[in-house]
């Protein structure tokens, strides 16, 4: 079984040795640069921070959402004002007419695990459709030219469709890293208002620490993205390697992501993506629709051993048991993962703690993932 930690975020502690720490400590005049790294002058910033008041928490969150959600402009290659047409949208990263039709109820909404204001965790939610899997990522004219090939059509296999499903994930992955990065800085000037010192040398240093290691992880996916881009324009897609799971039976969960490759299906591990001197290698996934069924589908860049040590340890597990491995495997990795009221009703009580658990977990410390004795989906892997 994988290693689900204990808590849903990493906790490290704080060397008081850190030249970070040592210098909050210290007294600081007026007009000295402020030991939290803004650039401002300390009387500007953290002087009297202790006495300021907090927001509520649901100012918190408005403010959040303004900051995370604004629009970054188009993300089509080569997009440029003269190139592009209409304002940004918001683009389906599954496919509205495809995967997402076959999870919607009657009144139009699928499930997904969000924040509430009454857990202390993610809690399966229902959320209306048209806002499901979505983010700000193009022009109205380059959204049309990037999901007409793949939206006119099931999923039939083609390694250039696999590739434009991978582009869209990379876009919106970059998209998110973008906006937590600006979010994590706009947290940097607010959430220890109130606070004690203590308190806000722990709050700094987190910020600090998390907006580092996205800040590698967004420059890794911009990588991916650029050769992406390169094989769109060219009309060469031989920089990627492809892999298509087809299965038979009703698709009641869906997923589209890119991650980085730590573990693989075994819970062997690749790379310690805590050091940050390490690149990672990026896989992406999504489950499409076919005409018999479904798919899930692997892109990844060629040459990339990690990725393909991934890809191939899912092939090595045994068909019947696949579908039920890939859906655990998505709750764990990837937040972009939605289902139906219909699936989530059918479930066993044990079935929706493990699921929840999952989601709530953010990341895993290893071990295999292993299929459960009652299947989660019924899909037949041809």
């Amino acid at each position: 079984m994988i290693n689900v930690p204990q808590h849903p975020f990493r906790v490290s502690e704080i060397d008081e040795n850190d030249p970070f720490v040592v210098n909050a400590l210290k007294k600081h005049k007026h007009y000295d640069p402020c030991w939290c790294g803004s650039g401002k002058k300390y009387k500007k910033c953290h002087m009297h921070r202790e006495q300021e008041k907090p927001f509520t928490l649901g100012k918190l969150r408005k403010l959040q959402r303004d900051v995370f959600w604004r629009k970054r402009g188009c993300m089509y290659p080569k997009s440029s004002p003269s190139a592009c047409n209409g304002k940004i949208i918001d683009s389906h990263t599954i496919q509205r007419k495809g995967p997402l039709s076959k999870i919607v109820d009657e009144a139009g909404h699928v499930m997904h695990f969000e924040s509430s204001s009454d857990s202390p965790g993610l809690e399966a939610q229902s959320i209306g459709w048209r806002k499901a899997s979505t983010f700000p990522g193009y022009c109205s004219r380059h959204d049309s030219e990037l999901v007409g090939p793949i939206e006119r059509m099931a999923f039939d296999g083609q390694h250039e469709h696999s590739v434009l499903h991978a582009f869209r994930n990379v876009c919106n992955e970059i998209y998110r890293k973008q906006a937590l990065i600006e979010s994590l800085r706009f947290q940097k000037g607010i959430l220890d208002r109130g606070r004690d010192l203590d308190r806000q040398i722990d709050i700094q240093y987190s910020c600090n620490a998390n907006i580092k290691a996205h800040s590698k992880s967004l420059a890794e996916t911009e990588s991916l993205r650029a050769y992406i881009e390169r094989g769109i324009v060219d009309g060469n897609y031989d920089a990627f390697e492809s892999a298509c799971f087809m299965f038979e039976g009703d698709i009641s969960v869906v997923s589209s992501s890119v991650f980085q490759c730590e573990f693989d299906f075994e819970g062997n591990k690749l790379v310690d993506m805590w050091d940050l001197s390490i690149d990672a290698e990026l896989l992406s996934h999504s489950i499409v629709n076919t005409e018999n069924g479904g798919a899930i589908v692997f892109v990844w860049q060629k040459g990339g051993t990690h990725a393909k040590r991934v890809v191939e340890s899912f092939r090595n597990i045994p068909d019947d048991e696949k579908g039920d491995v890939f859906v655990q495997y998505c709750f764990v990795n990837c937040e972009n993962t939605y289902f139906s009221a219909s699936w989530w009703e059918s479930l066993n009580p044990k079935q929706r703690a493990q699921i929840t658990s999952y989601a709530r977990a953010l990341y895993y410390e290893g071990g295999a993932f292993t299929a459960n004795k009652k299947r989660l989906v019924g899909w037949n892997f041809t």
